[in-house]
């Protein structure tokens, strides 16, 4: 009889499992799968069951006081890529870390701090540091926090200019990045 009060006997070549509930006994399997059943249920009763899984470590939360200084913004086309040969309409789609993007506000009295938005310029090089991005050809403004942009483009050799304003649509530094495709 196990810890469990079961008790398994072979009786011509059949398994009888036994169980005694509240002093009486109850037959609760027989045949082949009463035998596998027994020594299942004895297994598991004495220990002898899978492994318990090991606890799983919480992740580490990100220390709310955590120097952030030194980290730096940057941003990139995700598609397409530099030097890459693509057919128009030419499908762009950008990449920022370490900055969020966010739609301009209807109203801005300050620019918000650590927001920005896309700009693409088309066949242009990246603008000086605290200069407004015109809001003319070749700029394309993503005023809406749009990440993905198609436009129809020529064949040829073509300069895509990607750069993060303000809210005021000012460039800000070390946001800009510029890479060439070709058009067929």
């Amino acid at each position: 009889m196990d810890r469990a009060g079961r008790l398994t006997f072979v009786a011509g070549g059949e398994a009888q499992v036994l169980t005694a509930i509240n002093g009486r006994q109850r037959r609760t399997a027989s045949g082949m799968g009463g035998l596998v059943l027994a020594l299942v249920t004895g297994l598991v009763a004495c220990g002898g069951g899978a492994p318990e899984p090991e606890p799983m470590e919480e992740p580490m939360a990100p220390d709310p006081m955590e120097d952030r200084s030194s980290v730096v913004p940057t941003v990139g086309f995700v598609s397409p890529t530099d030097g890459a040969t693509v057919s128009s309409p030419v499908s762009m789609e950008f990449i920022v870390s370490n900055l969020n993007i966010s739609p301009v506000p209807a109203e801005v009295e300050t620019p918000r701090q650590g927001m920005g938005h896309h700009h693409v310029g088309i066949d242009t090089e990246c603008l000086a540091v605290g200069e407004p991005i015109p809001k003319a050809d070749p700029w394309v403004h993503f005023g809406d926090g749009s990440k993905v942009f198609e436009t129809l483009l020529p064949a040829g050799s073509h300069t895509l200019t990607l750069q993060i304003g303000d809210d005021e649509h000012v460039t800000q530094g070390g946001l800009c990045t510029t890479i060439s495709i070709t058009v067929e």
